[in-house]
């Protein structure tokens, strides 16, 4: 394997942001020291090294939507055939390395039983091919998010496809060991609690999102095995309920634990709650992911999947559920966009909402905190992390992102210059 410099760079480590070259060796990464002959050198002067993006919590793309298959507007249904998947994974990989992803994992949503074995044995399949002729991100594996939810917290889900947590359902779901993150909500007391270890015990990571559960049952969960919180705040239910120590909300910000995922689309989630929740929670804890849907990346402006009527609102920045007030369906955010938001939200002085004021964080400092959300945290709670994962630093994973960052506080432009997995450039701005 050829050897490669980026030179000149500004690099995001643990220690902090430094101006480092860095040496790519037999796929590792070596923060340079030295003169040594290298087969290719790429200059990066100005720019900033940051680990890959790594997003837990995403469905789908250009009308490709993992769970049913890939959307015709035309005739409202989808094409579900083995090589339709095989050839959509394909483009999603090397579509996601535009936006700086250097792994995903593709998330499935309440649906028929037989419908969720064959997304996940088209996946299976794939994932046993080596693929080594897609140059594009990783594809991890995939996040149940449907069905062991809550039938009132359903929101773009079919709330008539909800199942009761229960370990003989989960083993009804052909996955081929291919699902790794999994959404139980706690709500269901014992059974959630009996299958949260269960999962827990395969090695499956378990998230709550879509629930309406009390602080003392998200307690009991945790003792179960819970590791995190879906989309934290939305289909989340709070607020105060006597003798039970509040919600789901008060839950997550009150045991350190727990991790909270964050849609940062300034839509999913008021910036102003984010900065709360981040000062609360603490910059380890905070994970950005997207949540995106079919629709992203295409023209369509109104579409229908499982009876649910969909909309893109009219600047093209959320997709809304029609018909139901307040629900969104999913989001059309990608991580670089993500990443951006999050970084002018941090460097903007602004109102909180349980807080009175939160300072602007200076550039260096909330460009290391954002590195974390979408790179070093996800790969921690996944696991990635012991792999070598999540982070620029001697001997980890040469996955890294290359930003070209312009403008000034609060006002950041953020694109990505350039996309490695495994010591490959698998992406190259023109």
């Amino acid at each position: 394997m050829k050897t490669v410099l980026f030179k000149g760079g500004f690099v995001v480590t643990p220690q902090g942001v430094i101006r480092t070259d860095i040496i790519l060796r037999n796929s590792k990464i070596e923060l340079a020291s030295g003169k040594a002959h290298y087969d290719k050198t790429v200059d990066i002067t100005g720019k900033y090294a940051v680990p890959g993006f790594v997003d837990i919590h995403f469905h789908g793309y250009d009308l490709f939507y993992f769970t049913f298959g890939l959307y015709n507007p035309k005739t409202d249904t989808y094409n579900s055939n083995q090589a339709v998947y095989e050839d959509c994974f394909d483009k999603l990989r090397r579509r996601l390395a535009e936006f700086g992803v250097t792994g995903f994992y593709l998330g499935s949503v309440t649906a028929p039983i037989e419908t969720l074995n064959h997304c996940y044995n088209c996946l299976a399949d794939y994932l046993s091919k080596a693929n080594d002729a897609v140059v594009g991100a990783r594809l991890l594996g995939g996040a149940l998010e449907g069905p062991f939810i809550a039938p009132d917290k359903a929101g773009a889900m079919i709330p008539d496809l909800v199942l009761e947590p229960a370990i003989e359902v989960f083993e009804r779901i052909e996955d081929h060991g291919t699902i790794k993150l999994a959404n139980v909500v706690p709500d269901a007391g014992r059974k959630s609690c009996e299958l949260t270890e269960y999962l827990t015990n395969k090695g499956i990571v378990v998230g709550a999102g879509h629930t309406a559960a009390t602080c003392n049952q998200v307690a009991d969960a945790i003792k179960a095995g819970l590791k995190y919180c879906i989309h934290f705040t939305n289909q989340t239910d709070g607020l105060y309920k006597p003798f039970e120590g509040g919600g789901a909300i008060e839950a997550v910000l009150k045991f350190d634990e727990l991790y909270a995922e964050q849609i940062c689309d300034g839509f999913h989630i008021n910036p102003a709650y984010v900065r709360d929740i981040v000062k609360r929670k603490g910059i380890d804890k905070i994970i950005g992911m997207t949540d995106c849907m079919f629709v992203a990346g295409s023209d369509l402006k109104e579409f229908s999947s499982g009876g649910i009527h969909g909309a893109v609102s009219d600047d093209g920045n959320y997709i809304a559920v029609v018909g139901k007030k307040n629900t969104l369906f999913g989001s059309n955010l990608t991580m670089n966009r993500a990443f951006e938001n999050m970084l002018n939200w941090l460097t903007t002085e602004m109102e909180g909402i349980w807080n009175r004021r939160h300072p602007a964080l200076g550039f260096e400092e909330a460009l290391a905190a954002v590195a974390k959300f979408y790179s070093s945290n996800p790969c921690e709670l996944t696991g990635l992390a012991t792999e070598g994962f999540g982070q620029i630093t001697n001997g980890a994973k040469a996955d890294i992102t290359v930003l070209d960052i312009s403008g000034s506080q609060g006002s950041y432009k953020v694109q990505v210059e350039s996309t490695i997995v495994d010591g490959n450039i698998v992406y190259l701005r023109n």
